[in-house]
């Protein structure tokens, strides 16, 4: 029978090989970097091959090194799958999540109530991030993002929302503040920017024929939800993603200055771990979600009908 190499030492070698660094490695499993080196060197003697390329500052994958690296990501993290799974077992569910903070606070949270009054069981645990997902080194069970370009395989994406933009300002007694008759006029009021979507301004005014309003002037806020707060209290005219801002438009908190309408290319998506798959918790927050959308989409989903230029 072969000699199977020692669990830490290809350990050592998992996170060096992802890290491109034996210092980096050494942080994460607390252990010198003279004891990572002695790992690899010891799983270096063992295969017969050198699975990095040494110079003075850095190190490298060889093409064995690469491939090893790719079979080990993948083991391990079935391993930590595993260990999670029995380590839940009988305790609550957990649930972790990541959203945009405008998606959260306009969306998501208020209608949380609705979906632990039928699942008390599962604990929620909500992370307000624009961050990379790494589905593989982190423990989040799904996110909430706009379209996300190429996919690692595996990930589960099912489309929630199209997002339609308007232009929305405060209560209408706030409003009359301003003669915004048609679009042009905004040239006579703050434009309110979300930092997060830079060119929601620009792709809306060109959509009506305005051309002499400089789409970035105007006040910039942190998140989406910033900027429709500022409207509301009288700041200026937001640009906004309609299904965010329903309930403020039903509440009179908002009030949609036009009817001119725009499609944004940034349709929002939950994204599912592959790490977490066939989690409890997961599928019924997944289910739960579809369900809650389907039941409002008529009122999100707008005909782009109304845009017709000066």
């Amino acid at each position: 029978m072969s000699r199977l190499p020692p669990l830490t030492a290809l350990r050592a070698f998992e996170s060096a090989a992802r890290n491109q660094s034996f210092t980096k490695a050494a942080q994460e499993l607390f252990l010198t970097q003279s004891a990572i080196s002695r790992h690899i060197r010891n799983l270096e003697e063992l295969f017969g091959m050198p699975l990095f390329y040494r110079s003075h500052r850095m190190v490298t994958l060889t093409p064995e090194g690469h491939t090893y690296m790719h079979e080990l990501v993948g083991a391990f993290a079935r391993i930590d799958l595993a260990t999670r799974k029995l380590r839940s077992s009988g305790k609550q569910n957990v649930l972790n999540l990541h959203a945009y903070t405008s998606f959260a606070m306009n969306w998501l949270i208020p209608r949380l109530p609705k979906f632990l009054s039928v699942n008390p069981e599962i604990d929620v645990r909500l992370t307000a991030s624009t961050a990379p997902l790494d589905f593989d080194q982190s423990d989040i069970h799904a996110a909430i993002r706009t379209i996300p370009g190429d996919l690692k395989e595996g990930v589960r994406a099912d489309k929630l929302f199209n997002s339609w933009l308007i232009a929305v300002g405060g209560p209408r007694e706030i409003l009359s503040r301003w003669p915004l008759n048609h679009p042009g006029d905004l040239r006579n009021v703050t434009l309110l920017h979300s930092l997060a979507r830079p060119d929601d301004w620009n792709v809306w005014l060109k959509s009506v024929g305005v051309h002499d309003i400089n789409p970035a002037k105007g006040m910039k806020f942190e998140s989406s939800a910033m900027a429709y707060l500022a409207a509301q209290q009288g700041l200026g005219i937001a640009i906004a993603q309609n299904f965010l801002v329903q309930d403020d438009l039903r509440k009179g908190l908002l009030t949609q200055v036009f009817p001119n309408t725009e499609l944004s290319d940034r349709s929002y998506y939950l994204l599912s771990s592959p790490r977490h798959e066939g989690s409890s918790a997961l599928e019924t927050f997944r289910q739960w979600l579809l369900a809650e959308i389907q039941a409002d989409k008529p009122a999100y989903e707008i005909p782009q009908t109304h845009n017709e230029p000066e």
